[in-house]
């Protein structure tokens, strides 16, 4: 009785963790040494995100929850990542850690509590991170604004050197 209550309270966690957390992914990491796992954890904490190994009948359970339904049975072992305080940072670094190793990959991704397929993910991931976004809207609107400052300003300088040469042919 008791792991049947510890495996509710599990399917309870991991659903309120999903839907709390601002993208997710779950991962497939057979492969791994247990170093390798533990540099991962780190790379992904320090992203603002979490990896937990989870078996798949209580990670299928916590998706039903949230009304998300796998199109095939999840098989072999799954970790899944919250990212908590970026979309895509943490994802990013398994990526790194994929290219270099070969070792992971993506089973699917889930973002606003709805299910992406590994090609869905990547092309998300492909994206350019929330902070590369601001800097590129925040440059474009200062643009204009340059330009307007420039405008004015050559404008007005022209037009104190005409009535200098003016002032300067009167005299």
């Amino acid at each position: 009785m008791k792991n049947k209550q510890f495996k509710i309270a599990k399917v309870e966690d991991i659903a309120q963790k999903l839907s709390s957390a601002k993208s997710a992914a779950l991962l497939h990491y057979q492969g791994l040494t247990a170093p390798d796992l533990a540099a991962l954890r780190a790379k992904i904490k320090a992203t603002g995100g979490t990896l937990e190994v989870i078996k798949n009948s209580l990670l299928s359970r916590a998706l039903q929850k949230l009304g998300l339904s796998l199109p095939r049975a999840l098989t072999g072992p799954t970790a899944i990542t919250y990212c908590d305080t970026d979309e895509t940072a943490p994802l990013k670094e398994i990526e790194i850690v994929n290219r270099a190793k070969s070792l992971t990959s993506f089973k699917y991704g889930i973002y606003q509590l709805q299910l992406l397929t590994p090609d869905e993910l990547d092309r998300f991931l492909a994206l350019p991170s929330k902070s590369a976004l601001l800097y590129q809207l925040l440059t474009s609107l200062q643009n204009p604004l340059f330009r307007l400052d420039y405008a004015l300003g050559y404008h007005q300088t022209r037009l104190v050197l005409a009535l200098k040469t003016i002032l300067a042919k009167s005299h």
